[in-house]
């Protein structure tokens, strides 16, 4: 089980440096560095980027910023309800995630690899966070 909560705290700290990027390109109002294929701004600054009048990478960024703290909650108690917890968590935001890989290449037709990358670290964290709860 530590070495869930490792793996777990590795890839939401991922995800947290990712989201806190995007979040800061999107109030700084600087674009997003996406290589030769230039798709981040397309895709950060689409209608698609905000809901609620708040930018998504602020919403994963405290998502991530959860999963971060569960996790480290884990280490301090050893609650057997954390990795459930955590799955709860993951479960929507996966879904979420998925949404919005949707959008981006079949929609807006272009690919924010910082957007695939939290993308991939929520997919991993699902993976492993069900994996983890199946195997209890």
């Amino acid at each position: 089980m530590f070495n869930y909560f490792v793996i777990i705290l590795i890839l939401a700290l991922i995800g947290f440096a990712d989201a806190t990027y995007l979040t800061a390109s999107h109030y700084l109002e600087e674009p997003a560095g996406c290589g030769l294929e230039g798709g981040c701004e397309a895709v950060t600054s689409s209608q698609y980027s905000i809901l609620f009048g708040i930018p998504i990478s602020l919403f994963g960024l405290l998502y991530y910023l959860t999963v971060i703290g569960l996790s480290v909650f884990w280490f301090d108690k050893r609650n057997p309800l954390v990795p459930k917890l955590i799955l709860a968590i993951v479960s929507p935001a996966f879904l979420f995630s998925a949404w919005l890989v949707y959008l981006m290449l079949f929609v807006l037709q272009a690919i924010c690899w910082w957007c695939a990358a939290s993308a991939t670290v929520t997919t991993l964290m699902f993976i492993l966070t069900t994996y983890v709860n199946l195997k209890r």
